[in-house]
């Protein structure tokens, strides 16, 4: 099962999203669930870095897989923390969408 932590400030600025484990849908390379995942993440974090030039705190393991880490730094520019909220409030939207097709293989938990 892929676990979903996504930090939340009390304003509902989101400050992180933590993916681990394996959706275990399919085998290797045939897992949609785990395909879809990814695909929408790493988007989100590309588009964070290269689009907005924001550099975010990326962690994975490139080992074992199955866990990936983008945290955003502090912003002080308002128009820059907007567009990268709206990018991470899809990221979470889409996620959210993701889990309630197939929910026995994602779960979200927010951490305030």
């Amino acid at each position: 099962m892929i676990q979903i932590n996504i930090k939340k400030e009390t304003d509902d600025q989101i400050m992180s999203i933590e993916l681990s484990g394996h959706a275990g849908y399919a085998d290797h390379g045939y897992d949609i669930v785990c395909a879809a995942v990814s695909s929408q993440v790493i988007s989100i974090e590309n588009s964070l870095h290269q689009l907005l030039d924001i550099p975010v705190e990326v962690e994975i393991d490139e080992v074992e897989g199955g866990y990936l880490k983008i945290t955003l730094p502090d912003i002080d520019a308002s128009t820059l923390r907007d567009q990268a909220q709206l990018l991470l409030h899809h990221l979470e939207f889409a996620l959210t969408i993701l889990m309630e097709n197939y929910p026995e293989f994602i779960t979200i938990t927010y951490i305030n």
